[in-house]
Formats: C-alpha cells, structure tokens, sequence
C-alpha cells in the first residue's frame, strides 16, 4: 500500500478585501487585475488566532474520519505565524479535538510549504511511521506586509486547508522533488520595519523556471499528474506555467482571483476550490508544484480519492 490524500477542507475567516480598498494607496482595480490576476482576497481581524483558524480547517475532517484516533501526525504549515514558542501545532491539534498521542510540529518553508508539509507526512506514511497524518497550512499574510506598499499590499491573503493522508491499496507511490539556494536569500524577505521585500523580476523568472521543471520532472517519472496545481503567486507567473503544461494535456488551475497570495496555503485551497466546482472528479493524482523565499522549490504526485463535498 501507499499513502495518498483522503480528505480535504477549507477555512476562509476574515473579511473579503476587494481592490477598491488599495485606491487609498493609489491603485486600481484594473492595474492589480493586470498585474497580479487578483480582484479579491481575504483579510484576518488583527486578534484572531491563527490557531483557531487552522483548527477550523481541520475540524470537518476529524469529523468524517472513522477513526480519529488514527492520525498520529499533526503537521501545521505556516509562514505567518508569529507564535514561536509554543508553536501553534500543539494548540491546534487540542482545538481540533486530536488525541494527546499525536506526533505535533510546525513547519516553515515559505510558499513551498505545502509540498514540503505533504512531502514529510506522505514519507511518514509510507515508511510505517504513522497511520494517518494531518497537513494543514494556515496563513494570515495580511499581517505580515506593510498595507502601505504598493508593490506586495494588494498581492497577499489570508486561510487554511488541510488534507488527510493514508495508505491505501489503490495508491500508487508518491514522487517528489525538491531544491534549495540559500545564496538567493535576498530575493524575498521580510523586512526589520515590517513588510515584505520582493525583487520581482528576479522572482518572477525563478518562480516560472522552478516550477516549471519541478512539473516536469513529475511528469517524466510517473504516474503522472491528472491535475496541476501550481502555488497561487501571481496571475502572470500562472498563466506562463499554463502555456507550459498545455502540451501535457492536463488541467491547470488558477484560482487566485478571489483568494490572492494566500504562501503555503495556496495550493490546498486551490485545489479544493477546483474540486468543489465539480471542474474536477473526486478522485485522480494530483501534481503540486511550488517556489517560495529562502530559496526553496518542489514538486510532488500523489493520489487521492476524496468525498465529493469537500468544503465546510
């Protein structure tokens, strides 16, 4: 047997921010369309946890789970959060009513998160480690950039997904890639004063490059992916990843109109957005490929039967 995805749910809290709100800053709603794809995304009040929002994401899965006391790992993916110690993992896995048996940890690998998250749980997996393993990914990237900046304020949003791992007779074996540069550090930081520095060409084009080749790589050493879910950075760089993937006759998704930015949890929400609009079947293999600060990139297949109904 092999591990895949069994379940997915969503949480999107907070306030929608449409782009009139960054008039103030003296963009417009076209000019943010053009350059980023995004028309919407959604905000967190200041003074909610990011523990109870990743706990929201996860709730509708522990209850529809036969067994709760399966899920041994509780993986929590966030780029965001600000709590350091304790980190937030712990809190979450009480409020989403896991067992006090669970493995628990928080991860961070900025945008590329998310595959790095399903990368470690799918391993954990397969190697007999654990029974079932819970990734979810919790941003609240509002809280991060300088609202003032014209360049990243209007590019970054807020939620939580999380997806279910478990081994199953009908899974084929998960393929991954992954790299690092740490030389290129400087492409992408937060800043002392607050905020979020991008060097957005430089970005831009290792953002395209990266993922392309991670998608690739997945293609070439099957199975292959049935569905491409590229991390949800900017319209342009999507749509450069589409015409690269056009040739392998799969679908691609692009859902950043309404969500933005959201980092590592950019991917999870995508994709169940897809499968809840029925612009997807609710079982097939998914390909997740994603670039993000450090510098940190990957890809990974894996299969996964999920319940038709996937959002709370």
């Amino acid at each position: 047997m092999s591990a895949g995805i069994v379940d997915i749910a969503t949480a999107k809290p907070g306030r929608r921010i449409d782009n009139d709100h960054f008039a103030a800053i003296g963009l417009t709603d076209d000019w943010i369309r053009r350059r980023s794809g995004i028309a919407a995304r959604s905000w967190l009040p200041d003074d909610t946890p990011l523990a109870e929002v990743a706990a929201e994401a996860c709730a509708p899965i522990m209850t529809r789970t036969d067994d709760p006391t399966a899920v041994d790992v509780l993986i929590v993916v966030s780029t965001s959060s600000r709590q350091r110690i304790p980190g937030i993992a712990q809190k979450v896995a009480q409020l989403a009513g896991l067992g006090p048996s669970v493995l628990t940890f928080d991860m961070n690998a900025a945008c590329c998160g998310f595959v790095y998250g399903l990368v470690t749980g799918l391993s954990l997996c397969d190697a007999g480690q654990a029974r079932s393993v819970l990734v979810c990914s919790a941003e609240a990237m509002s809280r991060m950039v300088d609202r003032t900046d014209r360049q990243t304020a209007c590019i970054f949003g807020d939620g939580s997904a999380a997806v279910l791992l478990t081994d199953r007779a009908e899974f084929s074996r998960f393929r991954q890639i992954a790299g690092c540069d740490g030389s290129q550090e400087a492409l992408m930081t937060e800043t002392d004063t607050g905020g979020i520095h991008l060097d957005g060409m430089q970005v831009y084009d290792r953002a395209v490059r990266r993922m392309s080749e991670s998608a690739q790589y997945l293609f070439d050493h099957g199975p292959a992916p049935t569905v491409l879910v590229g991390h949800q950075a900017n319209g342009r760089i999507l749509e450069q990843i589409r015409g690269f993937t056009t040739q392998l006759g799969v679908p691609f998704v692009n859902r950043i109109e309404n969500y933005g930015n959201t980092s590592s949890a950019s991917i999870p929400l995508a994709f169940a957005e897809e499968l809840d609009s029925g612009s997807l079947p609710a079982t097939g293999r998914l390909g997740a490929v994603a670039y993000g600060a450090g510098e940190a990139w990957g890809g990974v297949s894996v299969d996964y039967r999920v319940p038709a109904v996937t959002a709370p």
